[in-house]
């Protein structure tokens, strides 16, 4: 019977426990396999942003954009990049892993480009990926 009362609490306490392990690094890893193409950039924790979240950067070779937009919307979710003015953007995607409950945020870019097809893509020398990871609620 007593243990019945301690039971949520002890749930509670390990769901705090898994977000409490976050940890800057290389995100998309710890989440599951990451494909070569995706070269982890770094990470840092943002301390002066809304909810301070942990931001993970990555860089994509123009020649292998395709394979990583694909692959980031089959495993993520990621809607496709569009050509907005004069570069190529997915618009931030949102997901919570149910493993965690760990939110995250990403988001693929290339810089400024004449390129105007996604045929081209080989022709970027890069994209970048950003993925945030919030330990706490945003």
């Amino acid at each position: 019977m007593r243990l019945a009362r301690l039971l949520p609490l002890l749930l509670l306490l390990a769901a705090g426990a898994a977000k409490a392990e976050l940890a800057c690094g290389d995100l998309l890893a710890g989440l599951g396999k990451t494909p070569a193409y995706l070269v982890f950039q770094g990470c840092q924790a943002e301390m002066g942003l809304q909810d301070q979240p942990l931001v993970a950067r990555y860089r994509v070779d123009g020649r292998h954009a395709l394979q990583a937009e694909r692959h980031l919307q089959r495993h993520y979710g990621l809607p496709e990049l569009k050509r907005y003015c004069c570069m190529w953007d997915s618009t931030p995607h949102s997901w919570r892993d149910r493993r965690t409950g760990v939110a995250y945020m990403l988001v693929m870019a290339s810089g400024e480009t004449l390129v105007r097809t996604r045929a081209d893509w080989p022709q970027i020398d890069f994209f970048e990926v950003s993925v945030k990871a919030y330990a706490h609620d945003p």
